[in-house]
């Protein structure tokens, strides 16, 4: 795996390729229709071990899947505070999605096409390879810090991915959470990422608004990054949930399932749209998405 480009290097040709995506509108492959007004995405950003030990059992015990959004570099590095390619695969089969969150969890708005490329292509390049101990179809893409802009988006189209999500757009005075089809699949919404202090009935809020809204399809994608409880040994940080806050939403939204309020679905089942092979953005490009004409 090559090391993180400098700020200001120069772009390759193969990068060039990318910028003509800026003058056309990016549009996604049409989703798979919902059976109900709300689908709920379960997400968890970073790929660290905790949601592989503390949540995984929980999603598991309650029958529900979720998408994972991991960074290549600490799982090829070896880093212990993430999982391994073992543990995704037992995500995988269990039928999570294993999606991609750039190399390094870097912030690509500010970098230059190149460093960009690398942040997002390498990555899901990473998470296809077999070989590396992957394998994964990689079709979905959060943006760390939820940052991005028009060039950020027509970045991750160019490498490959059907979809790209963001941390925010979804407040209280919304009343419905992003669309079935997303206004740009791109930029998908969220509500607030939860944090340790939130409560459970304000994550449930953020569903009972969009099941409210009988206008169109609405979709809530609830974003957590460590599963973690005080005095277990580790520090939970800020947007951490623990195991039982965890349990009490998903047996409220098992409540919702089986009401027929509420699916619960992955990112790509939501999305679809086509699995993509390896973009080689630093040759010849060959295998990445083309501008749309």
């Amino acid at each position: 795996m090559r090391g993180r480009l400098r700020r200001g290097s120069a772009v390759p040709m193969a990068g060039l390729g990318i910028l003509p995506m800026l003058l056309t509108l990016v549009v996604a492959t049409p989703p798979v229709s919902a059976s109900v007004p709300t689908v709920v995405t379960i997400q968890f950003d970073d790929g660290t071990v905790d949601q592989f030990d503390n949540g995984f059992p929980i999603l598991e015990a309650h029958g529900m899947v979720a998408t994972f959004y991991v960074n290549t570099g600490p799982i090829l590095a070896d880093d212990p505070g993430h999982m391994t390619t073992a543990e995704l695969h037992t995500l995988f089969d269990a039928g999570n999605e294993i999606a991609g969150h750039t190399v390094d969890h870097a912030n690509i708005q500010p970098l230059t096409v190149a460093e960009a490329e690398h942040q997002v292509c390498d990555d899901r390049n990473t998470l296809l390879n077999a070989s590396l101990g992957f394998g994964f179809p990689a079709e979905s893409l959060a943006y760390p810090f939820g940052s991005f802009d028009a060039t950020s988006e027509a970045i991750v189209h160019y490498c490959g991915y059907n979809s790209a999500r963001t941390v925010s757009g979804i407040s209280k005075s919304r009343a419905s959470g992003e669309t079935v089809p997303p206004a740009d699949a791109y930029a998908t919404r969220t509500p607030p990422n939860p944090k340790k202090a939130t409560k459970v009935s304000t994550i449930e809020g953020y569903v009972l608004r969009a099941e409210a809204d009988k206008q169109s399809t609405d979709w809530v994608q609830l974003v957590f990054h460590k599963v973690c409880d005080k005095g277990t040994g580790g520090h939970c940080g800020a947007y951490a949930i623990s195991r039982s806050k965890l349990t009490a939403l998903l047996v409220w939204l098992q409540g919702e399932i089986d009401a027929g309020r509420v699916a619960v679905e992955t990112t790509a089942q939501v999305i679809g749209g086509s699995d993509n092979p390896a973009c080689h953005w630093d040759t010849d490009g060959t295998g990445c998405v083309p501008p749309i004409p």
